[in-house]
């Protein structure tokens, strides 16, 4: 084979492959990321089953200029997936020669040895890189600190169209103030510092319960909000965080455009990061205070 890489599913605003591990004419294509639109890739993301080509495979997939930069003839894309049968990465492999079916069912077998394996390093990257940012913290130097972090790793870890985090008002507790805003992975700077009334929107759930979701007909169901149609968010998750007693100090919201899928690590993560903002909400009405 002239090509093999392992790669972990990124989905924010669209579909992406990060290459964790590859090789190509003897050079490594580590930390490679391309984006899955007009490739093979992609038929396997919306299909969950493997794309075979054994010829032509430039001509099955015209736009696709890296199978033309490297003159691949014949391409191999095998799906990973989690337990619960969503994709989450992709092995891919491919020549620059024609190949036969019974070559390609061999390696197939070899990969469906390991396709569990990949399967939960991929989760494990997943978690340590969420836990590693926690724990660097944010660079000195990035604007908005600590919320960006948390706002960003959240948006990452549900693959996720929008996440903010937000503080309750310190004023008036029928109002929020956004913290952080991220959306298909831009920072929406004028957003922060924005105070909202919980009234009339999904938000205002978390005022008494500790999570609030809607899997599908948000715009639907708040028409007051043309915001929502227009972003394309179909879906919302809210996430209260409270301190020890139980006082609201803020929440999280998940913006997608399909219901929010939180599996046991997800969920976990989730914890993590939004005690970690209840700490940072704190610490900031304690400077506050002081």
């Amino acid at each position: 084979m002239d090509l093999i890489s392992i790669s972990v599913l990124r989905v924010a605003g669209h579909e992406s492959f990060q290459v964790q591990v590859g090789w190509m004419d003897g050079e490594t294509l580590e930390n490679y990321e391309y984006d899955a639109c007009y490739t093979p890739c992609l038929e396997v993301i919306r299909t969950g089953g493997r794309v075979m080509v054994h010829e032509n495979v430039q001509s099955a997939f015209p736009k696709d200029e890296f199978l033309r930069n490297k003159a691949l003839q014949s391409y191999l894309g095998v799906p990973v997936c989690n337990v619960h049968g969503e994709v989450t990465g992709l092995i891919q492999i491919g020549w620059r020669q024609q190949t036969t079916p019974e070559e390609c069912a061999q390696i197939l077998d070899t990969i469906s040895d390991f396709s569990a394996r990949i399967a939960s390093e991929l989760e494990n990257l997943r978690m340590m890189r969420i836990l590693k940012a926690l724990a660097r913290g944010p660079e000195a130097q990035a604007p908005g600190g600590v919320f960006h972090l948390i706002a960003g790793q959240i948006q990452q870890l549900l693959s996720a169209k929008a996440v903010f985090v937000a503080e309750c008002s310190r004023t008036d507790q029928r109002y929020f103030n956004i913290l952080a805003y991220i959306e298909n992975g831009t920072w929406l700077h004028a957003m922060e510092g924005t105070s909202l009334t919980y009234e009339g929107r999904p938000c205002e759930h978390l005022r008494t319960q500790e999570e609030f979701r809607i899997d599908t007909g948000l715009a639907e169901a708040y028409p007051q909000h043309p915001r929502y149609r227009e972003a394309g968010f179909d879906a919302y998750l809210g996430i209260r965080v409270s301190d020890a007693k139980g006082t609201a100090l803020g929440h999280i919201v998940v913006f997608h455009g399909e219901a929010v899928i939180t599996h046991q690590l997800e969920t976990e993560l989730l914890a993590i990061l939004r005690d970690r903002l209840g700490f940072e909400i704190l610490r900031r009405l304690t400077r506050a205070s002081g």
